[in-house]
């Protein structure tokens, strides 16, 4: 009897055991499960971050539209009267041309016509020279600080009559239709006797600033060789050089970028933005690529071809319109690879 007492005792504790064991197995796996939950409790933070991002995300890809939209926009053109806009002159200095070995041997005869962006600086700083120095050409500066490619609109056209020193006036002199007394009181008028324009590879013209200043319209759609235009202007002297010149190359360069101020000494804007009554000065450099290409000859793009802006005008504008030393020398070096570039090319 006691046999089977013990017998039933050990089968209840065995019992007991595997039932205490089946909760300890279901307690550690509800153990386990909370702690998953537990580690998977703590990833909503991270997944409500990315869900934040994302919403972000597509809050910035919804700007990012209106953005671009509005740097795409071009600046609001400011007209103004060609009265209140401040023309910086260089200060006037003694000249110190650098003189050519007249001994050493030239491959090139470069002439240049242009306004004060050549006739500023005859030193050797200035883009006619440093340009000579890079192609090894002589060079015969005939620039006048101050003038127009056209002919403003108290200027006569009638050749017995010119004495306007504007590009279609030099240019005339070159070719023998006018007397170039008209360049007396410049060194244009010194250099001019001394140069043989047959012997003449190119002519560099450089005009367009002073048009824009002086509010001398773009263009006339009824007469392209308007001469009271700076298309027109552009095209007269073009036409004339080569028909008297036929082996001559020429070499159009636009007006540069420049910055404006009026003469209360507020800032205006930039060539993309003030308007002179005949354009932007943007525009102007855009028809002389466009003069160009209608007469085959070669292109400067000075407003965007060497560097120039409006982060960089501190370092290559002394005055908003005239280069500094490190910006004529950024000009020469496009003018000479413009220069050796063709002649490679024609040598081939």
């Amino acid at each position: 009897m006691k046999k089977w007492s013990v017998m039933v005792m050990l089968v209840l504790s065995m019992a007991l055991f595997v039932g205490c064991g089946k909760d300890t197995e279901e307690n550690l796996s509800k153990t386990d499960t909370v702690g998953d939950a537990v580690i998977i409790s703590e990833t909503p933070q991270p997944a409500k971050a990315t869900e934040e991002m994302n919403q972000e995300n597509e809050t910035a890809q919804k700007e990012q539209p209106q953005q671009n939209q509005t740097a795409e926009q071009p600046a609001q053109e400011l007209v103004v009267d060609p009265e209140e806009l401040q023309e910086p002159e260089i200060a006037p200095v003694e000249i110190n041309e650098e003189v050519y070995d007249e001994n050493a041997e030239k491959n090139l005869q470069i002439v240049f016509l242009g306004d004060s962006i050549l006739d500023g600086y005859r030193d050797g700083t200035g883009i006619a020279y440093l340009t000579g120095v890079g192609c090894n050409a002589k060079v015969f500066n005939l620039a006048m600080g101050g003038t127009t490619a056209a002919l403003t609109t108290y200027e006569n056209a009638n050749y017995e009559e010119w004495n306007s020193r504007c590009l279609q006036g030099v240019v005339h002199a070159i070719c023998g239709k006018v007397d170039p007394k008209i360049l007396d009181g410049y060194r244009a008028g010194e250099i001019f006797g001394t140069c043989d324009f047959s012997q003449t590879d190119y002519f560099v013209i450089e005009y367009g600033m002073n048009d824009f200043l002086a509010g001398i319209p773009l263009s006339d759609e009824d007469a392209v060789y308007n001469q009271y235009t700076y298309v027109g202007a552009l095209r007269i002297a073009v036409m004339s050089l080569q028909e008297t010149y036929p082996d001559a190359q020429i070499v159009l360069c636009s007006p540069n970028y420049a910055q404006f101020w009026g003469k209360d000494g507020a800032f205006l804007g930039d060539g993309n933005m003030v308007n002179n009554g005949g354009g932007t000065l943007a525009e102007y450099y855009r028809v002389c690529g466009n003069v160009a290409t209608d007469m085959h000859t070669l292109f400067l793009n000075a407003y965007e071809g060497i560097g120039l802006d409006t982060y960089t005008a501190d370092e290559y504008l002394e005055d908003g319109v005239h280069s500094s030393e490190k910006g004529r020398r950024k000009y020469a070096e496009k003018l000479t690879e413009i220069i050796l570039a063709y002649e490679a090319e024609k040598n081939n």
